[in-house]
């Protein structure tokens, strides 16, 4: 009868390691949670980091699409005043034509003492070619390459700067976004460090702490690779 017993005491004393096992708290491991909370502190910091380049890129934005709507309004001003120049000079040179076909000399010189300073080039250097029977003679002064208008020319900067600016605000607005999806993917990492604890598998708790771990790792490349806005 001594054998059976001691199998008995065997077996229960088996079943009783087993639920002490079960219902007794894990091992802390002292270096898994300390790795844990140094990738949620440095998450955690990233994370503001991002929210404040995009920011500061948001401003930025707008102070560059200021740019480029005054740019394109002063470019508007000067191509209404090179195009009133332009009609004011044709004007004026197709009274000039009147009177050099009449003969007239004192209207002639009238006129010719009244054109504006950029049409006087054009016209003396027009008049020294057969402007009349050349046949590859332009039709006007105003076709010359002598007849620069600085309206036309200060226009075109102008529009060049409004064109630059407008990429240099798309550009703000792109980095703006880059650092929004980079505060996303860092509340993630967040995210995946307060649910783990909700799990009691510990192989489960080291799946989701390496999933956490490479995500960090991404993003902070991501991170590192974005330009710094200065405000």
């Amino acid at each position: 009868m001594s054998a059976p017993t001691d199998s008995l005491q065997h077996q229960t004393n088996e079943l009783l390691q087993r639920i002490l096992a079960a219902v007794q708290p894990a091992k802390p491991r002292r270096g898994f949670e300390i790795s844990c909370a140094i990738v949620l502190s440095l998450t955690t910091t990233a994370s503001a980091w991002s929210a404040y380049q995009s920011k500061l890129w948001g401003g930025e934005q707008m102070a560059r699409s200021g740019v480029a709507a005054a740019a394109s309004r002063e470019e508007a001003v000067s191509s209404l005043a090179a195009v009133q120049a332009r009609a004011f000079d044709a004007s004026m040179f197709i009274s000039y034509m009147q009177f050099k076909m009449q003969k007239n000399e004192a209207m002639e010189a009238f006129l010719i003492q009244r054109f504006r300073p950029e049409m006087k080039p054009a016209l003396e250097a027009w008049l020294k070619m057969d402007e009349i029977n050349g046949a590859s003679t332009p039709l006007s002064p105003l076709q010359m390459p002598e007849y620069i208008q600085k309206e036309a020319t200060e226009a075109a900067r102008r529009d060049a700067v409004a064109a630059e600016a407008q990429i240099a605000a798309r550009q703000a607005r792109q980095f703006s976004d880059n650092d929004v999806l980079l505060t996303v993917l860092f509340a993630s990492v967040l995210f995946f460090g307060g649910i783990s604890r909700a799990f009691a598998s510990r192989r489960l708790q080291s799946a989701l702490a390496l999933l956490r771990i490479v995500l960090f790792l991404v993003t902070v490349a991501g991170l590192v690779t974005m330009p710094v806005g200065h405000g």
